[in-house]
């Protein structure tokens, strides 16, 4: 047999192929993508759909505003603690650092639990007013390990936002699986 006629596939073959061909594709894409978005998540926090309103970008690369927000203060302000430029006199910090938390805690436990919508202007904000607190610990810390006035704001704040996170994924994945055609059970 030498016929080139008898080596090709018939139509519907052929498009069972192509089928299979493109799913993989697809497969792949997202593949790619998923494993781009964990490579980024050291920068951004974020999964892709959130990174329009949760993330800046800096070049081409998706990067937390609340971190980017904090960071940039807190380490601006520490630097100025060490050279001797106090943000407010030092009898002030126990409180200031705890109360300047408070609002960026308020913020982000609120949402994590849906008590109220995600904005911009009031991540930005309270963030900011964190990074000050963040910043004078921060210079503590610097100045002496295992500060207190750092570690203390940071374990309670931080165990209430990473328990704030926790619980608002889980309701969040709970509903999602309720309203899963596939997993709801038959009435």
């Amino acid at each position: 047999m030498t016929s080139t006629d008898d080596t090709l596939l018939d139509p519907a073959a052929e498009a069972r192929f192509n089928a299979v061909v493109a799913r993989r594709r697809a497969e792949d894409e997202r593949y790619s993508a998923d494993r781009r978005a964990r490579r980024l998540l050291w920068l951004s926090h974020h999964w892709p759909e959130h990174y329009g309103d949760r993330c800046m970008t800096i070049g081409r690369w998706p990067v937390c505003r609340r971190c980017s927000a904090l960071y940039g203060v807190g380490f601006l302000v520490a630097v100025a603690t060490t050279v001797g430029i106090d943000p407010w006199p030092t009898g002030w910090d126990p409180a200031a650092i705890w109360l300047l938390c408070l609002p960026a805690t308020v913020a982000f436990v609120g949402e994590a639990l849906e008590r109220f919508r995600y904005s911009v202007r009031w991540q930005v904000a309270t963030t900011l007013v964190a990074g000050l607190a963040f910043g004078r610990a921060l210079g503590y810390e610097l100045e002496q390990r295992w500060s207190p006035e750092f570690w203390g704001p940071i374990a309670v704040f931080g165990g209430l936002w990473f328990f704030a996170s926790l619980i608002g994924h889980r309701r969040r994945a709970d509903r999602s699986v309720g309203d899963d055609p596939d997993t709801a059970e038959d009435q």
